[in-house]
């Protein structure tokens, strides 16, 4: 027989102490995934975790129904956090929880009016994993939307570089937008002037002669295009950045290579 109560809500401060024993009643829950645990955590700590709406849920005989991933959180940021607390619920509404398509940072970004929304919360998202010494982009760990946005606000240059990589890509649709976003951004952060130079040829291929690393680069994506060969986003970020590389020392390059084990060349 269904639940015939009514549900109530009530806004808590959720101590890490009282996450403990409100996982206790979690009886019947999907398995537990660590990174979004840890993605929550990391927000939780850093003050960043805004209460959206999105309550713990109880059942009217006591089960906890939903916000497993968030207590666990609490517990791991060892910090206490206000949220929205509802009780009452039939057992049976467990199984519609979660049944939304779960919201982007680029569906947030979008919201907050920016252009080109997609490809800046990909470039964002890489240059976070960058920094973090994730050079091949591997995203065992990634950035909360919350993460996205404070580097947005410590570089809003970025913003910037998704425009250059929107320009090339309408001239030079072989390399994606994220990769030419991130690498834009890493190399401006050495040489705005050359960088500027090096992204213009790479999108018009003007005026390079035989072995100029730019020309290397654009033969090389179109080559492997044309052989319908998947290349991962850390192999591009390879190409370009051996490409910036050659530049900056001068050389001509005659051929740019990659091996799937190598570890990411360093721009400098």
């Amino acid at each position: 027989m269904h639940n015939t109560s009514v549900p109530s809500s009530s806004v808590v401060l959720v101590t890490p102490d009282m996450a403990r024993e409100w996982l206790k009643l979690n009886t019947h829950n999907r398995k537990v995934r660590e990174r979004a645990v840890a993605d929550y955590a990391r927000d939780m700590a850093a003050s960043k975790w805004l209460m959206n709406g999105e309550a713990i849920k109880f059942s009217a005989s006591g089960s906890l129904l939903d916000g497993q991933h968030r207590l666990h959180a609490v517990i791991a940021a060892n910090t206490p956090v206000l949220m929205l607390v509802v009780t009452g619920l039939d057992d049976a509404t467990q199984e519609t929880m979660d049944a939304g398509r779960k919201r982007t940072t680029g569906d947030a970004f979008a919201l907050r009016g920016e252009t080109n929304f997609t490809v800046l919360a990909a470039v964002l998202k890489r240059v976070w994993l960058w920094d973090q010494g994730d050079h091949r982009f591997t995203q065992n760990r990634v950035p909360t939307t919350a993460e996205c946005a404070q580097l947005l606000a410590e570089r809003p240059e970025i913003r910037r570089s998704v425009e250059i990589a929107a320009r090339v890509h309408g001239a030079f649709r072989y390399i994606p937008q994220s990769a030419v976003g991130t690498a834009h951004h890493l190399f401006s952060r050495i040489d705005t002037a050359q960088a500027v130079w090096f992204f213009a040829r790479l999108g018009d291929g003007a005026e390079l002669p035989t072995g100029h690393p730019v020309l290397t680069l654009r033969n090389r994506v179109m080559s492997e295009r044309a052989d319908r060969r998947a290349v991962p986003d850390f192999r591009y970020m390879a190409y370009l950045i051996r490409a910036w590389n050659a530049v900056r020392d001068g050389r001509e390059l005659g051929r740019i290579i990659q091996a799937p084990d190598a570890p990411m060349p360093m721009p400098k």
